[in-house]
């Protein structure tokens, strides 16, 4: 079994760092693995951060840094794993937008986007329900959860959209390699007429992408699912990297962690 050796655990100015640390701490199962935390530029957090490191038995260390996108997608080079608290999206100009969006592209490891604080107490992993499109976004995604997902107690494998959409003809394949890793997965095709999960996360219209979000946190819901592993999408412009309205419409609503590649 594979193991996070290496966790990185971003803690933004609203972040609840006590509650991160501790699900950082529950995924650090390997002897050998550490946790750094990047806290924000002032040495009480960094402090606090420090105490709460040796109180939970974990290996690790803090440092201040600028807050933004650029310093955790350079750590991110060292990381298995970087978690950070859920993204507020308050309006289209809300720099969480921009932070979001250049983090996903940018970083080098998968994320692990928890819930607001009042939802951090949640553990992750234990029921994953992973959203398969058959793009290579949601493979990657699926391939950087398998240390989760070989520990798992139930992983489902859902394929949103029609039965002749990629994700529904390669969902087979998917469960496949996962049994190939020691995984065993239940699956199942989630029909939403002609357009396939990939597709609907390309898609212009926000109420549209706005089904599919509730769809996967209900069928998460329904399931008893503690982590959502899903593709993070998204529209390139001249000098910019906007999220699709998929991934965008999930941060903004999420109710359990969601573990994104892009």
């Amino acid at each position: 079994m594979n193991d996070y050796r290496s966790i990185g655990v971003y803690a933004g100015a609203a972040t609840q760092i006590g509650k991160l640390l501790t699900l950082a701490g529950s995924l650090a199962t390997d002897p050998a693995a550490r946790v750094q935390v990047l806290c924000p530029p002032d040495a009480v957090t960094c402090q606090a951060a420090q105490r709460l490191l040796q109180a939970g038995g974990t290996q690790g260390s803090c440092e201040a840094v600028a807050e933004g996108a650029s310093v955790p997608a350079q750590r991110s080079r060292g990381c298995d794993l970087l978690l950070l608290s859920q993204p507020y999206f308050d309006s289209a100009q809300s720099p969480n937008v921009g932070f979001a969006s250049q983090l996903l592209v940018d970083a080098s490891c998968p994320l692990l986007f928890v819930p607001r604080p009042q939802e951090l107490g949640r553990q992750a992993g234990s029921a994953v329900l992973v959203a398969w499109d058959g793009g290579r976004e949601g493979a990657r995604a699926m391939r950087d959860a398998l240390p989760l997902l070989q520990r798992a107690r139930s992983v489902w494998v859902y394929a949103y959209g029609d039965a002749r959409g990629a994700g529904a003809q390669s969902l087979e394949a998917a469960c496949g390699y996962l049994r190939h890793h020691g995984v065993e997965p239940r699956h199942a095709l989630q029909r939403m007429g002609d357009a396939d999960y990939g597709q609907r996360a390309t898609m212009a219209s926000t109420l549209l992408d706005a089904g599919v979000a509730e769809l996967l946190l209900s069928d998460a819901a329904d399931l008893g699912a503690d982590l959502l592993v899903m593709g993070a999408y998204g529209h390139s412009r001249a000098q910019e990297w906007l999220l699709g309205g998929v991934t965008r419409s999930l941060l903004s609503s999420m109710t359990l962690p969601v573990l994104m590649s892009h």
